[in-house]
């Protein structure tokens, strides 16, 4: 027997639509099939509260969003619901427009309601206006019967993936509150210390919601680990992870790159493309460095997060998206703001949950453990398996500056297992890494007025550099004790305190003080 079927190859697979987005196409479906100017699907919150949930049309205002009706106030409305057929307004008809308080439509204008329900259950409304008259005849209204049944199809399953949203939401919550730190999703966040078990438990108890995280801390603290954990602990685990480092965007592609365009959007677009937003729907875009993000891109990154929707350069329509926004910055934000450089409605609009990630030299102890981790990671590679670390190797890491916290400790591990050919890394295949780097430290630590001190300390350090005639490299612990002096010597012979030795060197008081007594320095060397 012969049956029609269309061969796979020809098949186009079908994108598969959230409910919302259902809502969305059968209203612009219908705006092809009737002239409206304004349709709007509202959802019973309540018994007696009705709550916009869709709309769509040229009169649509950002006003309407989330824009409630209380059916205790409008008995007309109630009546249709009850009644389970849509009413059609008569221009002599004197009755209270659906959002009088929000446009001004005229005298005797087109206002069709229809009842929402599915088996008897009531759901909502939808509302067709059009400032002309007499714009919706009976047929109309029989059209409008028949398809309102399909939107309450959509309604009901927009209601019920909420609920099992919800639902999962609350789960996750559960289960992150129940993790052990060798949990998957954070195993890599390494440290035990007592600033960076905070910032995990902060994770933690924001992944399961919506919230845009703002993620702060100094380059290298390890951002994007923890925006992904951040995804990888959410509801939208199983959807896209999209990165965008904002200082990175040039100026002239930088809205097409967030929002995408459309072809012949500007010179070289021969195709339509979807942006940053677009690609993370139903997942999470981290935006990096967002201190750097263009001014002129700043309002319309808070539109996409007031409304949910972006429009492409170059488009007419806007497009709904549903990504959940993970900011990072190493900047300091409220002075931007107050600067002017950044927009003050933007900043509290992304920090709904900031969290502090700490710097290296704050976490104590936490390096040396993450140095075993990179070390381990680089056993696996051909030729390695003998690495490891001696013991004046961890001296050295434990007792660094590293200003440029997690990143410059694995490039300083890379390189010392270079050096050290797979086999124990010793305190002299770190040199170079953030111990000696403490003079640099002082100055990015203590801001603009400890410059003079560190420059000071750079000179001390370079007159005692051997030149070309002279003996080879000093020893690791030749350049931890000048260190250690020209740090006694900037704070007066003091360890303790602002501007003393340990807080110029970015170490404990206790640390320093151990490391001056292996290496006989006195307070007064």
């Amino acid at each position: 027997m012969y049956t029609n079927r269309m061969p796979s190859t020809n098949r186009a697979a079908l994108p598969s639509l959230d409910p919302e987005r259902t809502l969305e196409l059968v209203l612009e479906a219908l705006g092809e099939l009737i002239e409206y100017e304004l349709a709007v699907v509202l959802g019973l919150d309540g018994d007696e509260t009705l709550r916009v949930r869709m709309a769509a049309g040229p009169l649509r205002d950002e006003r309407l969003d989330g824009f409630s009706i209380s059916l205790a106030a409008r008995r007309d409305l109630a009546g249709i619901i009850d009644s389970g057929e849509p009413r059609l307004f008569s221009p002599d008809e004197e009755h209270v427009d659906t959002y009088d308080e929000i446009l001004d439509l005229p005298a005797g204008h087109s206002c069709l309601v229809a009842p929402l329900a599915i088996d008897g259950r009531a759901l909502g409304i939808l509302t067709l206006d059009h400032r002309s008259c007499g714009m919706f005849t009976p047929g109309v209204v029989r059209f409008i019967a028949t398809i309102s049944r399909l939107i309450s199809l959509s309604l009901a399953k927009s209601d019920e993936a909420a609920s099992l949203s919800s639902a999962n939401a609350d789960l996750v919550r559960e289960r992150n509150a129940l993790l052990a730190p060798g949990y998957e999703p954070i195993a890599g966040m390494i440290g035990s210390s007592d600033a960076w078990l905070r910032a995990v438990e902060a994770i933690r108890l924001v992944a399961g919601s919506d919230l845009p995280v703002l993620l702060r801390g100094e380059t290298g603290t390890g951002k994007e680990l923890a925006a992904r954990a951040l995804h990888r602990l959410s509801p939208r685990a199983d959807k896209p992870f999209v990165a965008l480092n904002c200082s990175a965007l040039a100026p002239s592609l930088a809205e097409s790159e967030l929002f995408g365009h459309e072809k012949g959007a500007f010179t070289g677009a021969a195709g339509s493309r979807r942006g940053r937003f677009e690609l993370a729907d139903g997942g999470t875009l981290f935006l990096d460095e967002i201190g750097d993000l263009p001014p002129e891109l700043q309002p319309k990154l808070l539109r996409a997060l007031q409304e949910g929707s972006v429009e492409r350069l170059g488009g007419e329509r806007s497009i709904r998206v549903d990504a959940r926004v993970v900011a990072a910055t190493h900047v300091d934000l409220e002075s931007a703001v107050a600067e002017g450089r950044f927009r003050e409605d933007l900043y509290y609009r992304l920090n709904a949950f900031p969290i502090l990630l700490p710097p290296l030299r704050e976490r104590g102890g936490d390096a040396v453990l993450i140095a075993e981790r990179f070390v381990g990671a680089i056993r696996a590679r051909p030729g390695m398996s003998g690495l490891e670390l001696g013991g004046d190797a961890i001296d050295a890491i434990e007792s660094g500056a590293w200003p440029g916290n997690v990143r410059e400790l694995s490039n300083a591990i890379e390189r010392a297992a270079i050096l050290a050919r797979g086999g124990v890394i010793g305190a002299a295949h770190l040199a170079g890494g953030g111990l000696q780097r403490a003079g640099a430290y002082a100055a990015h630590a203590g801001g603009p007025g400890n410059r003079e001190d560190a420059n000071a300390g750079r000179s001390a350090a370079a007159r005692r550099r051997p030149g070309p005639e002279g003996p080879g490299p000093r020893s690791f612990d030749d350049a931890k004790r000048d260190a250690i002096v020209d740090a006694l010597e900037r704070s007066g012979g003091r360890v303790y305190g602002s501007g003393g030795a340990a807080e110029l060197l970015g170490m404990r008081p206790s640390t320093l003080q151990s490391a001056m007594k292996r290496l006989g320095i006195t307070k007064n060397a």
